[in-house]
């Protein structure tokens, strides 16, 4: 039986609204679990509970829970996040919704635009801007203009402003060089007719979601009795991470619940740059009838605390006590460039392995993961004999080449949709597609089998002789079928040919001889990928398979993010070193005994995402409108913001922290930052 401290108890025993605050790991989540348990246990039926989490997947520690007791029936639980039910509730309710909402044709079911299609019509709205002129001289690449466009719309719906509000606060808060001014201006051309395409084709992306369900659900009274007559209790788990509009709902909910029960994290607040507001949460602390402060860590040994205080005294002024922050650190691992760093920490993780500390416990934790830190790291674990796995929440499928390689076969089939791979493009694809064709080979037979001028690929005897004589025939058999396959598929729907590509040739034995795993989540990322897209194509005005091929094809290409990229090669191994970034690790709440932070002295731990067009902080519902972004809230956010992350990771540490470093970054540019500076000043 779980034996609970005075707080822990007093808290579960308490009824009525009740809010519990503390730093990570020290029992709150726990108080939630145990409160959903008892609600069940004493007969509650689940249909009457809500739990908002604020991330997903986060829903799994409250099932397993649940799943290992007795309590009986919990099919009906609902365990989500806010903008997930938001989307549930809106298109639950959309006939009622839709005429007041905006929508051109009420009467037309919605569509809904996942993040991966919003930037689909982003790009289709920004095409023709750029080709004029629009956004001269920014310094980012065009994927990038349209991931900070759909940010501020994201950021302005769940922080309760409108278009115009959001673009009018940025450019109020302005006082650097002109031409900011002319590209927000562009912004806001690009994401007023983003909002008007969805709204006169009743599509649903995440800012016309909340949007519709802040604004107008939510103050509805068929939505408020349907609430107050299903639900009868609220848990809230990491409040600090909602958003205000998330709160909105929480604090209206508040009011017609028989208990509500929210967890704040002390520190927390790392979805800042997803609208999260910690500062707005702190009106729950007088709102809830009983307020709880936890104070005893389960996890974090009083040297990690330590540390975590003589980084917050560097960075913002404090006095601290900082004895024993030493004793935190396991070891330092040093190189000249970053593949000598990660060579020298081998063997240290080797060596605390064998130690007896398990794989799964271990963490290796960056600001960014480029794809050759991915391969350095990679290479150098398997050559050890170490497991692990990489923590990915968004990729772009245009730098996996197995990706590419679906994509060179798609082009090929179709080349009047006016996309022409190259002859490296066509070689890679080979390579990947056919077990025992070397890189060398490849580029021989893609030199003379592919016509680049027409974009066909040639018969095997239509080679030159001297060609031929340097290949195997059961490569030279393999072309063929592979070009006989391509030509009989020109007239498939998109899905399909991605689908029938894998499981009709390249899942052949002939092709591959062992199950091709990689080329299997490739296959069903691309379908699933596709399928959206066909499903959607009315309302994105593609009419045909042609269009919405070259778009499929071109978006890739263009460098479109996804936030369910496919896992390539061996299945992720669970019991493997976690390999993630700063926000990933954070985000999974995953506690493990050692931490090694990678890349200590990169000034990556302390710089924050260079977003001209979608400034998150000024954005924020706690920002003064009319008050100007300067230097000095710059450099006072991203001191916050470290010391903040410092204190999330040591609290989801149980032992001690490796620190690795090199001298210089990707670049060649030595490094010193502000990380490293301040955990060596032990004064």
């Amino acid at each position: 039986m779980i034996q609970f401290t005075t707080t822990q108890q007093d808290a579960l025993d308490a009824g009525g609204s009740v809010f519990m605050l503390g730093a990570v790991s020290t029992g709150k989540t726990a108080v939630l679990h145990h409160k959903l348990l008892s609600l069940l246990q004493h007969g509650e039926p689940a249909y009457t509970i809500l739990t908002l989490t604020a991330e997903r997947g986060h829903e799994a520690s409250f099932l397993e829970y649940i799943h290992n007791t007795d309590a009986g029936s919990y099919t009906d639980l609902n365990i989500i996040t806010y903008n997930w039910m938001a989307q549930e509730m809106v298109t639950l309710f959309w006939p009622i919704l839709a005429r007041d909402a905006g929508f051109a044709d009420p009467h037309r079911p919605p569509t809904l635009l996942s993040y991966d299609l919003a930037q689909l019509l982003m790009w289709k709205i920004i095409t023709p801007m750029l080709d004029e002129g629009a956004f001269n001289d920014l310094r980012l690449r065009p994927q990038q203009i349209v991931s900070q466009l759909l940010d501020t719309l994201n950021r302005a719906a769940l922080n309760g402003l409108t278009v115009a509000e959001a673009m009018a606060r940025q450019r109020h808060s302005w006082i650097g060089e002109a031409d900011r001014v002319r590209h927000l201006n562009d912004a806001e051309t690009a994401v007023t007719h983003f909002r008007a395409h969805c709204l006169q084709n009743s599509l649903l992306d995440l800012s016309l979601i909340v949007t519709v369900f802040d604004r107008h659900l939510l103050k509805h009274p068929q939505f408020s009795r349907y609430f107050s007559e299903r639900y009868r209790h609220l848990l809230v788990d990491n409040i600090e991470e909602q958003t205000p509009a998330g709160q909105n709902l929480i604090t209206q909910m508040m009011d017609s619940m028989e208990t509500t029960t929210i967890a704040y994290d002390a520190g927390g607040g790392y979805k800042r740059f997803m609208a999260a507001d910690p500062t707005g949460a702190n009106r729950f602390y007088t709102a809830c009838d009983y307020a709880f402060t936890f104070d005893t860590s389960f996890v974090t040994p009083a040297p990690l605390w330590a540390l975590s205080n003589r980084i917050e005294n560097g960075l913002l002024n404090t006095t601290l006590p900082m004895e024993g922050a030493d004793e935190a650190i396991l070891d330092v691992v040093h190189g000249r460039y970053r593949r000598d760093m990660v060579a020298a920490l081998i063997p240290t993780l080797a060596a605390l392995i064998h130690q007896g500390t398990p794989p799964d416990k271990i963490a290796i934790i960056t600001p960014y993961l480029d794809g050759a830190m991915q391969y350095n790291l990679t290479q150098e674990l398997q050559a050890a004999g170490l497991p692990c796995y990489f923590l990915r929440r968004r990729s772009s499928p245009r730098d996996e080449p197995r990706i590419r390689t679906w994509l060179t076969w798609l082009a090929l089939t179709h080349p009047d949709w006016g996309v022409q791979p190259s002859v490296y493009d066509v070689a890679e694809a080979l390579t990947l597609s056919m077990d025992d064709i070397d890189p060398a080979r490849a580029s021989l037979l893609t030199r003379h089998w592919y016509d680049i001028t027409s974009g066909r690929l040639l018969l095997s005897k239509d080679l030159p002789q001297t060609v031929r004589e340097r290949l195997p025939n059961s490569v030279l058999e393999r072309a063929d079928i592979l070009r006989d396959w391509l030509l009989n598929a020109e007239s498939l729907p998109l899905s399909h040919f991605l689908h029938t590509l894998f499981t009709e040739l390249l899942s052949r034995p002939d092709f591959h001889a062992e199950p091709d795993l990689a080329g299997a989540a490739v296959c069903d990322w691309l379908v699933r990928a596709a399928g959206r897209l066909e499903l959607t194509a009315d309302g994105l005005q593609l009419g045909g398979n042609t269009p919405i091929g070259q778009t499929f094809i071109e978006s890739i290409y263009q460098g479109i993010v996804t936030s369910n990229p496919p896992h390539l090669g061996d299945p992720p191994d669970p019991d493997g070193i976690m390999i993630s970034t700063i926000y990933g690790y954070l985000l999974a709440n995953k506690t493990v005994q050692v931490q090694v932070w990678l890349d200590a002295a990169a000034t990556g731990w302390w710089d924050i995402p260079n977003q001209p067009l979608s400034n998150a902080f000024v954005l924020a519902q706690s920002w003064p409108d009319g008050k100007v972004w300067t230097t000095d809230d710059d450099f006072r956010i991203r001191n916050q913001l470290l010391s903040r992350l410092v204190r999330g990771l040591n609290g989801r540490c149980s032992h001690s922290i490796i620190l690795a470093n090199s001298d210089f970054d990707r670049r060649g540019l030595r490094q010193d930052g502000v990380l490293w500076r301040t955990i060596m000043n032990k004064e």
